[in-house]
């Protein structure tokens, strides 16, 4: 699978230490607040700067504390924060502008040391829409869990607290919610504490309905609705119904299907264009009945959805259908012979009979010659 368009998370990879400087690699998502945690301790009597690439953001000078004031010139304004204690640098509400290495730069008599955090910013799904019944997890993004790092899920006041509690269960820090009802919409947060960072994180659960039933005809489309929106992307969806399975990639151009089952049901049946939000199935058959698994699948959430598909008959048996087409085919034979015998009897007829007739009236010299038409 190509590589992911929404990376949401922290993921944490320390990057190796040369000389004096120690190089941390993460990656958040937008609107997240980050809290960079470095490892050198700063002398009183020693100045340093916070760097956004080749940009001062914040400064402090031998014997005093920090100063944020510099961040404001390149976008920073009011959304960073020095502790005057040990000098880790926080940015709230961060945006995928942010993207870049931010430096922490120590100088004095000691050794001068340069920290590097190199942050990755993607895009924002604050919101995730979910039907009744749905399975949900929460991806954290995090890899290499410590045994001292904290993550902690919350909702509302409550800590979700994992294997323990029978509704929620917390594995490697992603959250899964089993079909998820309509009580549990609202927010939920996410603290994640380690050696290098602190991250705080919150997102929007909306429910509605209940688990989506399709009713169609023989030969009519069956569309799956996905929740698919502008701010709420899938790059993998896969579909099982029965023993058949069939996987829906996102490309550049859009999603590609592949249908991976042996049987091959869903053969140049599926199609999901890349401005809807719905999964069809084309030429549906009565065989095409039962439950569909839906498991739509992003770097920050997976989504887990059944959806029950019935498919009836068009109305008429196919023995009827047969009838009223060879009812069809004998009218329109009996029609274009009736047609071409008429064409050949004006060819045929003398151009003088209208003038026997003592009329020069052609329908009513062929109205009165019917009979020898037929």
């Amino acid at each position: 699978m190509r590589n992911l368009y929404f990376f949401l998370g922290a993921l944490l990879l320390v990057d190796g230490v040369f000389g004096d400087d120690v190089k941390v690699s993460l990656s958040v998502m937008e609107g997240d607040s980050v809290t960079l945690k470095h490892h050198t301790a700063i002398p009183e009597d020693a100045s340093a700067d916070w760097c956004f690439g080749d940009e001062i953001i914040a400064i402090k000078e031998t014997g005093g504390s920090f100063s944020t004031s510099k961040g404001d010139k390149v976008g920073f304004k009011d959304r960073l924060n020095v502790d005057k204690q040990n000098g880790s640098l926080t940015i709230t509400n961060i945006t995928t502008k942010d993207t870049r290495d931010y430096k922490l730069k120590i100088s004095g008599k000691a050794v001068p040391t340069t920290e590097i955090f190199s942050v990755t910013v993607t895009d924002a799904m604050k919101s995730l829409s979910v039907t009744v019944g749905d399975t949900v997890t929460l991806h954290t993004g995090v890899t290499g869990i410590q045994k001292d790092d904290l993550i902690q899920w919350k909702f509302g006041d409550q800590v979700l607290k994992g294997p323990g509690d029978t509704r929620w269960r917390n594995e490697n820090g992603d959250l899964t919610i089993r079909n998820i009802q309509s009580q549990q919409y609202g927010d939920y947060e996410l603290e994640i504490n380690t050696n290098s960072m602190i991250l705080h994180r919150k997102l929007h659960i909306n429910i509605s309905g209940n688990m989506t039933k399709v009713s169609v005809k023989a030969g009519e489309y069956i569309t799956l609705n996905t929740g698919l929106s502008n701010t709420q992307g899938y790059d993998q969806i896969i579909l099982k119904f029965e023993d058949s399975f069939a996987e829906i990639n996102k490309w550049n151009i859009g999603f590609v299907t592949h249908d991976t089952s042996a049987d091959g049901r869903f053969k140049d049946r599926l199609w999901m264009p890349s401005n809807t939000a719905s999964l069809t199935i084309h030429d549906s058959r009565i065989t095409d009945s039962g439950v569909y698994h839906l498991n739509m699948i992003s770097s920050s959430h997976t989504i887990q959805r059944n959806i029950s598909v019935t498919v009836s008959d068009s109305g008429l048996s196919p023995g009827a259908i047969a009838g009223i087409v060879v009812a069809v085919l004998l009218v329109l034979a009996v029609a274009g012979v009736i047609y071409l015998r008429w064409k050949i009897y004006k060819l045929k007829r003398p151009k003088d009979v209208a003038e026997n007739n003592g009329t020069n009236d052609p329908l009513k010299d062929e109205t009165a010659n019917s009979d020898d038409m037929l």
